[in-house]
């Protein structure tokens, strides 16, 4: 996926312009940005699934919704 950055914002984020099928705008944190990231820079993002921790959380949330609720049972 392609993004540019747009700028950023005074709380330690950046506005990101993704452009697949057209610009969707939307905001991460400044630390997630490759160092010297700046305002009009076109980088190639990605997201990478994790099936071990996706799974990991399917049991957690199983056993907590085993667990009666107030700890009584």
């Amino acid at each position: 996926m392609r993004g540019q950055i747009d700028g950023f914002e005074g709380n330690g984020w950046a506005v990101l312009l993704l452009d697949p099928d057209g610009p969707r705008r939307i905001e991460a944190p400044c630390e997630l940005l490759p160092e010297g990231a700046a305002p009009g820079g076109v980088f190639e993002a990605g997201l990478e699934r994790d099936l071990a921790e996706t799974e990991r959380l399917a049991r957690e949330n199983r056993r907590l919704m085993d667990e009666p609720l107030g700890g009584e049972g």
